[in-house]
């Protein structure tokens, strides 16, 4: 006979947590859970998504009510590491097992306004938005057993995709690049859904970041060979430390903004909706810059004509044609049509 559940969906506060975990009524490494394995990063990145009231994944907790005593503890199913960093940095000695992982402050990186504070030293109205953050949380009834919860997770999990690159990466990096490359990926929200470059589902898979990625890429090192190794080395290379965000971020919004002057709505229906051809135009915007070269109404008719050529696969040297048609992510393959592109585009 399948089971009815009837699972509790309710809401705690931060301070609802931590006034358990005083008390002993909390518990949250239960035997089934992992143990905690966030870096400081991970845990000041956390830190700054609940400051700005920002939501976070459903925490999981099993009521167990102990008849000797009339009491109830709360067994973490899963939410481990998201409590115990928002409990080491409120209250650190609330938790007995402490280590040197649970000692951090939020860095610089991720929010300003609380880096290298402890949450002692924090004005009242920071510890109220902290203290007073909403956990949605999910509680299993009071008779379900360790078997049952195993078979509730691996029915939830089944459902799920394989995590893509990006996402791996994005639970991986807490650094600069990544910051960088998100905030910049989502103010560009509205241009990436115009010119048809991403579908909901891309975005919800974080298409449009990696993307943002690349074009960041772009202008530190030009034209390069892409590939999932290389993005990883840059986000690793940077994580500690992005030098060049100012700069990088400053050509990116010029670059863009050339793009959309020029055309507009228009570049959903031109080749150069496509991934791998707007890098080539975004390439393009930049080289026909540095080459002081200004972009003219007839400039911008010959970009779209050549942009026709190779969607039509039509009036091109057999050299393009080749490059088109092999691994385009080849460096040799883009520079050929690269400077195809200019050379039409600059006359």
């Amino acid at each position: 006979m399948i089971r009815e559940w009837d699972i509790k969906r309710t809401t705690f506060s931060l301070a609802d947590f931590l006034s358990w975990q005083r008390a002993g009524s909390l518990e949250l490494s239960p035997s089934f859970q992992r143990r905690s394995v966030w870096t400081k990063a991970q845990k000041s990145y956390f830190v700054d998504t609940v400051y700005r009231g920002l939501p976070v994944p459903i925490i999981f907790v099993r009521e167990r009510t102990d008849v000797e005593t009339l009491s109830t503890v709360r067994e973490v199913i899963d939410g481990q590491q998201r409590l115990r960093t928002m409990l080491a940095f409120v209250d650190p000695k609330c938790l007995a097992d402490a280590a040197d992982a649970d000692n951090f402050t939020v860095q610089k990186k991720h929010n300003k306004d609380l880096q290298g504070k402890l949450f002692s030293t924090l004005g009242a109205d920071a510890k109220k938005r902290i203290l007073s953050y909403q956990l949605s949380t999910h509680v299993l009834p009071n008779d379900t057993s360790d078997s049952e919860v195993l078979s509730i997770f691996a029915r939830m999990n089944s459902t799920g995709s394989k995590l893509n690159e990006q996402e791996l990466r994005n639970a991986e990096y807490f650094g600069e690049f990544k910051i960088a490359s998100y905030d910049t990926a989502f103010a560009n929200l509205n241009r990436w859904r115009s010119w048809k470059l991403f579908s909901e589902q891309d975005m919800a898979r974080m298409k449009e970041v990696e993307f943002t990625s690349l074009l960041f890429i772009l202008i530190m090192n030009g034209i390069f060979e892409r590939t999932q190794s290389l993005i990883n080395r840059f986000y690793k290379l940077h994580d500690d430390n992005f030098d060049d965000w100012d700069r990088v971020i400053k050509e990116f919004n010029r670059v863009m903004d050339a793009i959309e002057d020029a055309f507009g709505d228009g570049l959903r229906s031109t080749v150069y909706s496509n991934t791998a051809m707007f890098l080539q135009l975004f390439h393009l915007i930049r080289r026909l810059e540095n080459a002081g070269i200004s972009l003219t109404h007839a400039r911008i008719r010959r970009i779209l004509d050549v942009g026709d050529q190779i969607k039509d696969r039509s009036g091109l040297p057999e050299n393009v044609l080749v490059a088109l048609a092999s691994r385009f992510n080849r460096l040799s393959n883009q520079q050929i049509v690269s400077d195809y592109i200019f050379n039409h585009a600059s006359k």
